[in-house]
């Protein structure tokens, strides 16, 4: 046998090996959203991310027809690596199968786990001498409906004096929507949305749903490389001035620092904030691509009237939620025009770019007078430039954008992630956003909750010894050089991690993760005015997966929390679940389960805790007080193109007699929700 054969049947029978252990879903999309979700909220949506991976693992990505576009939208593929991936077909032909990519450089075992569901090695479409009647034949639609509701009753809907606050709805929260696809070069997607307490076809809401989204996306077509007309998303450099859409930061993978733009893409998410509407294109001129943008829509706003009828918005809303008096008639406040231009240049390994935009509101933006909102924005309009670059070279990959708003501050961000050696991998980033500058579409890398007023350095290192060993730490330094809410002077901090990975290939894996963050807030003893103490949290975490065989696998985690404040009691919270999880191959019924124990003082010691969910809908709950929870998920198919989902999760608290507070007040200790959805493929 020829000797390069012998190499393709071994690296065959290694692929061989690695597919039957390919990666659920739920691995990837814990590992780059945990840390986010628990700084936004545990409700906030990632069906966007989630709707991306059961595309591309029903229509894997061709390798030899990519231009790294559609890899980047996996989020967890490191730019360096499609640089390495790009140049090695440049060089070395179109591939002949997909046992290839582990020559090339920067591929660690761990990655071609992860990326081999979502690739292969084909012939793509495209709508080259396409009619309508074949697109409708021929394309993909999907159509899938959603109905939960939490079933205690809360005390915002016991309220029947119209003086009162209260929730107008029904607790019945409704998501539907629709996609078709033809291949990749044409999709259409409606969205349309009510949460738990808002009206349905009455009041408000007289035309159904309180939110409607939809889009129509098409690609590749010559010069025309993308066109969205609807709702979408724009993902520029490093977040700092244009970003919509999903957005990640510091997690258990340490690329994303690095933020992987897609540029122009067509909004999916049930989010009701994050995105524009008008419409976007993006047309290629060789090594130059150009995207214009226009959008215009209404925001959720607080008005406060002046005097002599001259009225503003004190702030603008990010819940999208319209279930009180109040909530409605904030609703639509403000009118929204958004117009700029990207242009991006790419040689090889080198791309920059410039965004260059235009916000104006038809209202004045006037926060409160308060001393933390000094440096805030006010006004009615904003214009916004950034130039941004990323370059990798030689096992370097570095990447940088400096943001300007014009009238006020500057934001700059430079990074690097280098593989030092075949095991061995850093990642450095540097941001300085300084407390005047402003921007309504930025998600740059940051602590705070925003893109402004911080500066900090972080530093990672990823070691393999070898393919079942990993182990990652990093540590990020911060400074607010500006009041902060509930911090009544300039304040500093860190945050840590580090986490070891030990995994049996094909059978199980165990991580023991500590994580340490230090912060300051105003002190609780009685100081001097503005005298900040530190608060300090400590997570342990252990977690491991078992796979019993090929049906049946288990889950544990045990994770503590340790809280700390100058003046305060210490805290120390405990919680430990079991998972088990049911998924035949080929089989109508899978499904999951959890059972939860947990000790937890308070809010301060909360533990968030993945869960999986219905399709396209995932969660991160908060632990805190003393109790359990246990969920059971269900799916069964009926045929090949339709499915129904069954999910019921519950915690039932030890020694309260309320849960929540507010609206959202329940007599008793329990709080349980179902879920129930439905798709059709056709």
């Amino acid at each position: 046998m020829h000797f390069s054969r012998y190499i393709i049947l071994v690296i065959g029978l290694l692929h061989m090996y690695a597919v039957s252990a390919q990666t659920d879903v739920d691995l990837i999309v814990e590992r780059l959203t945990e840390l986010t979700a628990e700084e936004l909220a545990e409700d906030f949506d990632f069906s966007e991310l989630i709707e991306r991976l059961d595309y591309y693992q029903r229509h894997p990505i061709d390798l030899n027809n990519t231009d790294g576009r559609a890899l980047r939208d996996l989020q967890f593929v490191p730019q360096l690596f499609i640089d390495n991936l790009l140049e090695h077909r440049d060089r070395s032909g179109k591939f002949v199968a997909i046992y290839e990519l582990q020559a090339i450089e920067g591929l660690d075992i761990e990655l071609l786990r992860l990326l081999l569901p979502y690739v292969t090695v084909g012939v793509s479409s495209s709508l080259s001498d396409v009619g309508m009647v074949e697109l409708l034949r021929e394309g993909e639609h999907e159509l899938m409906v959603r109905y939960g509701r939490i079933l205690q009753r809360r005390r915002g809907y016991e309220i029947t004096d119209t003086a009162r606050s209260r929730y107008l709805g029904s607790p019945d929260q409704v998501f539907a929507r629709y996609r078709y696809q033809f291949g990749r070069d044409v999709q259409v997607a409606l969205n349309m949305k009510k949460d738990a307490g808002e009206a349905f076809f009455a009041g408000a809401q007289r035309y159904g749903f309180d939110f409607y989204s939809g889009s129509l996306y098409i690609r590749n077509q010559g010069k025309l490389t993308d066109v969205v007309v609807g709702d979408y998303a724009l993902q520029f450099g490093q977040g700092l001035a244009m970003w919509g859409g999903l957005g990640f930061g510091k997690g258990a993978m340490i690329q994303g620092i690095a933020k992987q733009a897609t540029g122009l893409r067509p909004y999916t998410s049930s989010n009701e904030v994050l995105f524009l509407r008008g419409g976007a294109a993006t047309l290629a001129f060789g090594r130059l691509s150009v995207t214009p943008f226009l959008s215009l829509r209404r925001l959720d706003g607080s008005i406060s009237h002046m005097g002599d009828s001259i009225s503003a918005v004190s702030s603008l809303s990010q819940a999208g939620l319209h279930r009180t008096p109040t909530e409605v008639a904030n609703r639509g406040a403000v009118q929204q025009w958004v117009s700029g231009t990207n242009v991006q240049y790419q040689y090889r390994r080198l791309r920059m770019g410039i965004t260059s935009y235009y916000t104006r509101f038809d209202t004045a933006v006037e926060p409160r007078q308060l001393l933390r909102n000094q440096y805030a924005f006010r006004g009615k309009a904003l214009w916004n430039t950034s130039i941004y670059y990323n370059h990798s070279w030689r096992g370097i990959y570095l990447f940088g954008e400096v943001a300007h708003s014009h009238g006020s501050g500057f934001a700059f961000a430079n990074g690097l992630i280098a593989t030092l050696h075949p095991h061995l991998s850093l990642a450095l980033h540097y941001r300085n956003y300084q407390r005047n500058y402003h921007s309504f579409f930025s998600q740059g890398l940051a602590t705070g909750s925003s893109v402004s007023n911080e500066r900090g350095f972080y530093s990672g290192l990823v070691y393999h010894p070898s393919r079942k060993v990993e182990w990652m730490v990093y540590a990020d330094f911060f400074q607010f050089p500006w009041l902060r809410y509930r911090v009544d002077a300039p304040s500093h901090g860190i945050d840590m991690l580090t986490q070891f990975t030990f995994t049996w290939y094909k059978k199980a894996n165990v991580s023991v993760r500590y994580r340490y963050r230090k912060r300051q807030e105003n002190a609780t003893l009685e100081l001097p005015h503005r005298t900040l103490g530190d608060v300090s949290r400590q997570q342990v975490r252990v977690n491991g997966q078992y796979k019993l065989n090929a049906i049946w696998s288990m889950r544990n985690r045990v994770e503590l929390s340790h809280y700390q404040k100058e003046g305060d009691v210490t805290e120390l919270g405990l919680m430990v679940y079991h998972d088990v999880i049911y998924k035949p191959m080929h089989a109508r019924l899978s499904g999951n389960m959890r059972l939860a124990v947990f000790g937890i003082p308070g809010y301060n010691t909360r533990i968030y805790a993945y869960e999986n969910d219905v399709l396209y809908a995932y969660s991160f709950p908060l632990y805190h007080n003393d109790g359990i929870r246990a969920y059971l998920n269900l799916r069964y198919r009926f045929a090949r193109k339709m499915d129904i989902w069954l999910r019921y999760a519950a915690f039932v608290y030890r020694d309260v007699t309320e849960v929540g507070s507010g609206l959202d007040a329940i007599a008793g200790n329990r709080r349980s929700d179902i879920r129930i959805q439905w798709r059709w493929r056709f």
